[in-house]
């Protein structure tokens, strides 16, 4: 009797946070389809150089790099791990309104520091967090409400920057990034997935570690898109709106992959499917490269889409069904942490250099072989993977 009142209480209360979940996924995703696609454009409109535009970009996953983990630990060790949570959320919605107010690169510097500090962990935590609700409902069907908040603000930040100038960026980010504390409070973190552990249980395996190691790779390519694309939509003589319009035609593919997900990761390995998906990517920055059409960037902004969502869930299942509960916050904050971080450091200074000495061409020929040599050395991770089988059968 204690058992079946145990599992109701649990279904009522994975019922509620479902769409709390969704809620949230589609408020922060507001926010990063006002940050993604446009603060390098941003900074360029202010009369910074490429150069100037990778080094305080680089800020944000610097600090992702240095500090998701400890958000995380922090984050599982505190009691009111909502107030932790909605405090955080709360110092990075204001941390940006400054920038707009004063044209001071050191203070600029530190205010993107405490913007990503304040943020660095809560998207880690919500994604494990609705992972573990697969069960009931599928992970990407959840997410796809961030896809689609993702569109709403795409589309109306470049309008509005087209409209309005650089004001507008600021504006909506705050609002957005505000209205997202509501579902935060709302949800439950007294879960058996945020229990503290101990350094044994969070320890990688050598060949996670190589596993890592061609995930950051693979994503240090998205800093080239989100730093230099609306440049490149800028100087294929196309207004912000299109811009907007092509990151949208992006995440209605994402979206369509993540709602028939069940369908695609039956199909294949799911490592088969992360490497597919980041050669993918890598033919969308060689035809972003070579092409000024406005049909072709429209219709290579899809193969992102479809290379983005293939990608993250397949990661999402690989941490589900193939590490041990106790490793996956820990793995889903190196995720964020090392991939989002040190991979957007190394790609966001590279392709700042990249755009000063060889010009805007170069910098997407460049995100190809991020992405092949991404894709190579999970191909590595699975022969070993294959090897270490063999020698335990």
């Amino acid at each position: 009797m204690l058992s079946n009142d145990s599992n109701d209480k649990a279904a009522a209360r994975d019922k509620f946070l479902i769409p709390v979940l969704a809620a949230y996924y589609f408020l922060h995703y507001c926010t990063l389809g006002i940050i993604y696609p446009y603060f390098g454009f941003y900074f360029k409109q202010s009369g910074y150089t490429g150069t100037e535009i990778g080094i305080f970009l680089s800020i944000l996953p610097i600090v992702s790099f240095t500090c998701t983990s400890l958000w995380a630990d922090i984050f599982t060790r505190v009691k009111r791990r909502r107030l932790f949570m909605v405090t955080g959320i709360i110092v990075s919605s204001f941390a940006l309104v400054p920038i707009y107010f004063i044209n001071n690169k050191p203070l600029t510097a530190v205010l993107l520091a405490v913007f990503a500090l304040s943020r660095t962990g809560i998207l880690p935590v919500i994604d494990s967090f609705a992972s573990s609700l697969n069960d009931r409902i599928p992970y990407g069907r959840m997410r796809i409400f961030g896809s689609a908040g993702f569109i709403v603000t795409s589309v109306a930040t470049g309008f509005f920057f087209d409209s309005f100038g650089a004001g507008a960026f600021i504006l909506l980010y705050t609002v957005f990034s505000l209205l997202s504390a509501v579902p935060a409070l709302l949800a439950d973190y007294d879960t058996g997935i945020f229990k503290p552990r101990g350094r044994d249980e969070k320890k990688l395996s050598p060949q996670l570690k190589i596993f890592f190691a061609g995930v950051t790779i693979y994503l240090s390519s998205y800093a080239f898109l989100s730093n230099f694309f609306n440049i490149k939509v800028a100087e294929a003589g196309f207004g912000q709106t299109y811009a907007g319009y092509m990151w949208t035609t992006g995440v209605l593919a994402e979206m369509f992959f993540m709602y028939n997900q069940e369908r695609v990761l039956k199909a294949m390995r799911v490592e088969y499917i992360m490497i597919f998906s980041m050669l993918l990517g890598g033919v969308r920055y060689f035809a972003t490269a070579v092409t000024d059409s406005l049909f072709l960037l429209f219709f290579f902004s899809a193969f992102h889409g479809f290379a983005y969502g293939t990608f993250h869930i397949s990661i999402m299942k690989f941490f589900r069904t193939k590490l041990p509960e106790g490793l996956r916050l820990r793995a889903q904050t190196i995720y964020s942490g090392v991939g989002y971080g040190l991979g957007t450091v190394a790609g966001s200074f590279v392709s700042g250099l990249v755009f000063d000495h060889m010009g805007l061409k170069p910098v997407f020929f460049t995100a190809f072989f991020f992405c092949v040599a991404g894709a190579s050395v999970i191909y590595w991770y699975m022969g070993i993977e294959e090897k270490n089988g063999s020698k335990q059968g």
